[in-house]
């Protein structure tokens, strides 16, 4: 009998953490999937402990003689599990299981293929300009690959937001790059540790990168270094490296898609950050300097995640991209429970990053900080 379940990295996650960042998706997702399929078809909206009452991450790193794993995140090599470890799993997962994961590690997804499973893993699209979040979505299945494809975003609507949003910004002010100089290069920072930025158990930074930093100056007029808002604790040390250096200038408190639209940058650089994937439709040369996090709209063969918009709110999507391994109805209703709804994704965890500062509604509450603080400083102490 055929079983879907649904699950973040449940290696890298302990259930705890993974519902809390997760469990929201699979819910929207299960009772439009179970509309696709027949009824034997059992369909499971929770990581894997929920069907597998037995599974326990704990007792999967003990059988490798691990002891003290973490609430999140678990950083794992699957090339050094033990005999143990790989029958272990064999018991939860094998040809007859579907998993439709979020964001999981290839190396997971390479040994759950060779069980025989069938893996269809959802993450996060690094093109944030839509009118909600969309995805990317990988398969190991090359038949449900194929009819990913049919879904695929074309790349002109990539182009076309880009360049509604730079009109936008452009009518409304928002591309304040009067101080900037023409011909510039900008080189978009990340957050210190990110499994994006790891290298050879090295989690890179801009001080990483000072030959090429060297190198882009003699082409271009300056190079902005934009920090990550989220540095923490070692924002003072990327601060005072790059303050120092003759390379490149600091740009604080600017918004990111403002200077994307800006004619004076030439160029965007970055270790791993999505923002290159965005920039790339601004018509800017990007270049990155470790490895993008996925691969977008490729081939079967290099593991690529397809973009898809809005479709997977439609039984319709979810009978077509399922067919190859499972029975589905034949009267399966097509409807788009989403379609043309705006931020249903982006408002369940207040996940809008940089798109924040384009989206009205986000706006006001900062332009209304921003005209209070004014008050305060100027206005208020004459009375």
């Amino acid at each position: 009998m055929k079983k879907i379940i649904f699950t973040a990295d449940f290696l890298a996650h302990t259930k705890k953490h993974s519902n809390k960042f997760t469990l929201w998706v699979f819910k929207l997702f299960k009772p439009i999937i179970e509309s696709a399929l027949n009824s034997e078809v059992d369909v499971y909206a929770d990581i894997i402990n929920e069907q597998n009452k037995n599974f326990s991450i704990k007792n999967f790193y003990e059988l490798g003689g691990i002891t003290n794993i973490k609430e999140n995140y678990n950083t794992y090599n699957t090339k050094e599990f033990n005999q143990e470890q790989i029958d272990y799993l064999k018991q939860f997962f094998d040809e007859n299981t579907i998993v439709v994961g979020i964001e999981l590690y290839k190396p997971l997804t390479d040994l759950l293929t060779s069980f025989g499973t069938t893996v269809i893993d959802f993450a996060f699209h690094s093109y944030k300009l839509f009118d909600d979040l969309a995805f990317g979505i990988s398969t190991n299945n090359k038949d449900i690959y194929n009819q990913l494809l049919k879904y695929q975003i074309p790349q002109e609507k990539f182009y076309y937001y880009a360049n509604y949003w730079k009109t936008y910004m452009e009518y409304n002010g928002m591309i304040q790059d009067s101080d900037l100089e023409d011909n510039s290069a900008l080189f978009i920072g990340q957050t210190l540790v990110d499994k994006s930025v790891e290298k050879d158990g090295v989690y890179l930074n801009v001080t990483h990168f000072e030959d090429k930093l060297k190198e882009l100056k003699e082409k271009y007029s300056k190079i902005y270094y934009l920090p990550h808002p989220y540095l923490g604790t070692k924002r003072k040390m990327i601060y005072d490296w790059v303050n120092k250096s003759p390379y490149i200038e600091l740009l604080a408190n600017r918004s990111t898609y403002g200077l994307l639209a800006s004619d004076k940058i030439k160029k965007v650089v970055g270790i791993s950050t999505s923002v290159l994937y965005e920039a790339q439709y601004f018509n800017k040369e990007i270049e990155y300097l470790y490895k993008p996090l996925f691969n977008i709209d490729a081939s079967f063969e290099e593991h690529s995640y397809i973009s898809i918009f809005e479709d997977y709110w439609n039984p319709k999507f979810w009978a077509d991209i399922l067919s190859p391994v499972c029975e589905v109805k034949s009267d399966v209703k097509d409807i788009n429970h989403f379609k043309y709804s705006c931020n249903k994704l982006r408002d369940i965890t207040n996940s809008y990053w940089g798109y924040a500062q384009l989206d009205p509604i986000k706006r006001i509450p900062n332009a209304y900080e921003a005209i209070k603080n004014l008050y305060k400083k100027y206005i208020a102490p004459h009375f």
